[in-house]
């Protein structure tokens, strides 16, 4: 990991959580999963930025997407920004 959060430099979309990583990703990694050394799931892989930069959203950001998208609270505006 190169980085996340806070180290991460300003810009559009900025507000998100992100993780960089320093990995050979390749186009149709994208939704692929992120594990650490002993195989832990710590996000899914959403773009290439590099040849061997890349950026990943952290599985705790998708959990809390994935349990407010499926509570009765959500109003369901037909826009989801992840």
């Amino acid at each position: 990991m190169i980085g996340g959060g806070s180290d991460l430099p300003k810009s559009p979309g900025a507000e998100r959580e992100r993780i960089v990583v320093d990995l050979a990703l390749r186009p149709g990694y994208s939704g692929g999963p992120l594990v650490d050394h002993q195989g832990t799931l710590i996000g899914m892989i959403i773009l290439m930025t590099g040849l061997e930069v890349g950026m990943a959203v952290p599985s705790h950001a998708i959990e809390a997407f994935v349990a407010k998208a499926s509570s009765a609270d959500w109003s369901g505006s037909g826009t989801i920004l992840v």
